[in-house]
């Protein structure tokens, strides 16, 4: 479902307070379909418009309404039934009606902005060439500044999203046995998000044996395989359903047949780092504060810890990265998934578990109601 007219409305009206502030004619915004770090959502923020496939481009004005266009007239016509854009245009040449479009407004001096990491060097040499008086200016982490600041209705596809990875993991847990290929176990979890909604999915799985400084080591999840399980393997699955835009994940392992003792272990320790964090995990502190208190216990525990530990989510999978590095102030909305990644101390093997938490007012709500314990199938 769209957003609410008034949703959609302060949306304009703060990428208009953008253009205001920056002294900015005009707003170029480049979407794509990828999963991605946070430059690929600028569009569907703006637009709450789905990218079928390919490219699309909307061009805000300060002063006139803005234009969206689509590369074929299928995704013309998704677009008038679903973006809070009014004038949506089939282009066989993006970049080429863009400029037509900016010169047809008036617009051949001044300043435009864009997102420099979305925008093709083929298009930015044409556009220099076509309308060479235009100064063209970054404008990704001013956008990103208001996406952060989540709404309810946000929230509440967080929330539903949530709901199919749970789901999702359920749907697994039905499927892993042995023989049962990681194909197999990957289509489960992507039929029961699709029936319940999700507009995409994205998800990862590994197999095989778990055991301390052997090479045979489990492996980090990566694209399914044809691969089937065997008695005492371990299944790692990283579940990212979206939910009308919005991006949640839960990460977990499952043995397969027999319990794992060096598995449980480690997986205690990891379990036990996302409550050390949560304990820091609310408004005011910063995302860094979360990062060092899960350090903090795993190293006393004895373990290595390394990146990644997880990534605050939105529109794009990965809107921020949950690091030591990241000062960013945690707000009330704000949607992170926590997912440290722990070593044995010899660093040869490695485990990682989590799943996505809201920032509330008084501190967090943890989205999933997955089981936080090692299951053995």
């Amino acid at each position: 479902m769209p957003f609410t007219t008034v949703k959609r409305e302060a949306r304009h009206k703060a990428i208009l307070e953008i253009l205001k502030e920056d002294h900015l004619m005009a707003l170029l915004l480049i979407g794509d379909t990828n999963v991605g770090n946070g430059f690929l959502g600028d569009l569907r923020y703006y637009t709450d418009n789905v990218v079928i496939f390919g490219r699309q481009v909307v061009v805000v004005f300060a002063q006139s309404e803005p234009v969206l266009f689509a590369g074929s007239e299928i995704q013309r016509q998704a677009a008038l039934r679903r973006s809070s854009v009014k004038d949506c245009r089939f282009s066989e040449d993006l970049v080429a009606d863009v400029a037509k479009l900016l010169k047809e407004r008036g617009i051949s001096t001044g300043r435009i902005g864009i997102n420099f990491e979305m925008l093709p060097l083929a298009w930015y040499h044409f556009l220099r060439q076509e309308i060479p008086q235009i100064n063209w200016v970054e404008t990704h982490d001013r956008i990103m500044q208001i996406r952060f600041q989540r709404s309810q209705e946000e929230a509440e596809r967080f929330r539903k999203g949530a709901v199919l990875a749970d789901g999702g993991f359920e749907a697994a847990l039905q499927m892993i046995r042995p023989g049962v290929s990681e194909y197999e176990i990957v289509a489960e979890i992507e039929r029961y998000a699709r029936a319940g909604g999700a507009e995409a999915h994205f998800t990862l799985i590994g197999s095989g044996k778990f055991a301390f400084g052997e090479d045979n080591r489990l492996p980090l999840p990566y694209s399914p395989s044809p691969r089937r399980l065997e008695e005492g393997d371990s299944t790692v699955m990283e579940i990212t359903p979206r939910y009308e835009g919005y991006w949640t994940q839960l990460v977990r392992t499952v043995n397969v047949g027999t319990p794992n003792s060096d598995l449980k272990k480690i997986h205690r320790v990891c379990r036990d780092s996302i409550q050390k964090g949560l304990e820091r995990f609310k408004p005011g502190n910063r995302v860094k504060d979360v990062v060092l208190a899960m350090e903090a216990y795993v190293t006393g525990c004895g373990y290595l810890f390394k990146p990644p530990s997880g990534h605050l989510c939105g529109i794009d999978g990965i809107e921020a990265r949950v690091s030591c590095q990241n000062e960013m102030v945690l707000e009330p909305g704000t949607a992170v998934i926590l997912h440290p990644t722990v070593f044995t101390p010899d660093g040869k093997n490695s485990f990682f578990w989590g799943e996505t938490y809201l920032v509330n007012p008084d501190g967090y709500e943890r989205l999933h109601r997955s089981t936080d314990e090692l299951l053995t199938v």
